[in-house]
Formats: structure tokens, C-alpha cells, sequence
């Protein structure tokens, strides 16, 4: 499928992407606060309820139950038949928005989400993948953010990294190399409302409560 393709998404800066994995309403309520348009990745559009029409269906389209209630709805098809690339890729590199909210790319088959996480890293758009309990992005290389104290703050490497810097975090991470071969940062907790989190390079994944999608999406 040509990049010319992305001339024709007329959509907002901001997108809320469903995949097949599931959701739920209240999830995606949350989420079309922050992002209104939708765009389904094929299978993603079966649980999306009647009233949450999405602007576009990618994907395959080999999982899409009932599209013509789509089609009725306004919904526009799209098949993207590439094989070298999953659904989430072919969605991602399609939609020009500076934010993405992924719904239903994270709860089900494990080899699904490691490919959803090294495409977070790969784009150059802000991707929020967000499941039941958890919200993953890639870090950018200096977040200021306000949390209550005693959050849960996980730092996943998918790349060697040796220069990361932070204030408001129990465990100390300066003068580690991470790598996910090695040292990895699961698992810390805040200790300030007040979190700064920096380092060099690219390919840190961060990962946090679901419940503060809100904050991380107006902070980035």
C-alpha cells in the first residue's frame, strides 16, 4: 500500500486505534476524550459498540465481522495486504496524527504485544498502547511529570542505554546500563508527586497504571 494513502485519512491530530485484542467501554470512553476519531485495525471494529462509528478500517480485513454495518454507518474499508508487517504497523504508518491512543493491542497473544512494544519504539508519533491495567510508550528523552506518590514507574530497555537520570524514584538508576539483556528498571515506585525521568538515545519503553493515561497524554 503506498504512503500516498495517508493523504486520504482525514483525521484529527489526535486518534484512538482498537485492535482485536479486546477492550472495554469504559476504556474506551476514557479514551475518546483525549483522541475522538477512531480507526479500527481490521477485527478491532467487533467491539467497538454501534454508536462509536470509526472514520476508517485497515488491515487485512479477513477478521471484520459484519462491515457493511460499518459501510452503513460512513465507516471507509481499507485493505492493506502487505504480509511483511502486522496490522498495528500498517495502521500506525498510515495515520498522520501526532498521538495515538492503541486500545486492544496488549491482553491477548504475547507475540502480538512484543511486536506492538518494538514498533512503539520505531515510530516517530507518540503511540500510548493501553490495556486493563497497564499504559506503555516510548519514553521520551525528557519527561517531567506530576503522579501520586507511590505510583508505579517501570522502565523496560529494548535497546543498551547507559545514561539515564531521574528524581522522585525510590531505587536509584543513575550509573546503570540498561539493556534488556541486563540491568532492566521494573517495578520502581515514586516518591515525589513530582517525577523527572531522562536519558540518551532512544528505545525506553515506560510503563505505568492505565489509570494515568489522562496525565501522560497531556504531558507529551
Amino acid at each position: 500500500m503506498s504512503n500516498k494513502l495517508i493523504k486520504t485519512l482525514e483525521l484529527k491530530d489526535a486518534v484512538t486505534l482498537v485492535g482485536g485484542a479486546g477492550f472495554s467501554k469504559d476504556l474506551l470512553s476514557r479514551s475518546l476524550v483525549l483522541a475522538r476519531d477512531i480507526v479500527a485495525a481490521d477485527g478491532g471494529a467487533n467491539f467497538l459498540p454501534a454508536c462509536s462509528a470509526p472514520k476508517y478500517i485497515l488491515g487485512d480485513l479477513d477478521s471484520i465481522v459484519s462491515p457493511e454495518k460499518w459501510i452503513e454507518k460512513g465507516s471507509k474499508l481499507i485493505k492493506m495486504s502487505d504480509q511483511d508487517s502486522t496490522d498495528f504497523d500498517k495502521c500506525i504508518s498510515v495515520i498522520g496524527s501526532k498521538k495515538i491512543i492503541a486500545l486492544g493491542f496488549m491482553d491477548q497473544r504475547l507475540d502480538h504485544f512484543l511486536a506492538v512494544c518494538s514498533s512503539l519504539v520505531k515510530s516517530r508519533q507518540v503511540i500510548f498502547a493501553v490495556g486493563k491495567r497497564d499504559v506503555i510508550f516510548h519514553m521520551p528523552n525528557d519527561l517531567s511529570i506530576k503522579l501520586p506518590i507511590n505510583s508505579r514507574v517501570s522502565l523496560f530497555p529494548l535497546n543498551e542505554i547507559k545514561t539515564v537520570e531521574a528524581v522522585g524514584l525510590k531505587y536509584p538508576v543513575e550509573n546503570l546500563k540498561f539493556s534488556p539483556m541486563g540491568k532492566i528498571g521494573t517495578s520502581n515506585i515514586s516518591t515525589s508527586e513530582n517525577i523527572r525521568i531522562s536519558y540518551q538515545g532512544s528505545g525506553m519503553l515506560g510503563i505505568f497504571s492505565s489509570r494515568h493515561l489522562d496525565i501522560f497524554y497531556n504531558s507529551m
